[in-house]
């Protein structure tokens, strides 16, 4: 990863409008490529109206890197339309 950036925050988004009520066992995982260690997984349940979720955040931390869960229900079909929502989380 470039120097330059110093934090990555991941979104789970329906690009179709599907609220997440209508989604059965969906989930997201971050996995370490070298080994294939799943070091976090999230399981999107709980329904809602919501139509996408902000999941979590990794950002730069001494000389590697740290995870924050964060887990907040959002609107939007792309990223773009949650950077209203992400913002405070960076």
């Amino acid at each position: 990863m470039p120097a330059h950036i110093d934090q990555i925050v991941f979104t789970v988004n329906s690009f179709t409008g599907q609220s997440f009520a209508e989604v059965h066992n969906a989930f997201c995982r971050l996995v370490d490529e070298t080994t294939g260690t799943e070091l976090a997984r999230y399981t999107l349940t709980g329904g809602g109206d919501h139509t996408a979720q902000i999941m979590a955040k990794v950002h730069r931390s001494g000389g590697g890197w740290q995870m924050k869960a964060i887990g907040e229900p959002a609107t939007g079909r792309t990223f773009q339309d949650l950077l209203p929502a992400i913002t405070p989380h960076l």
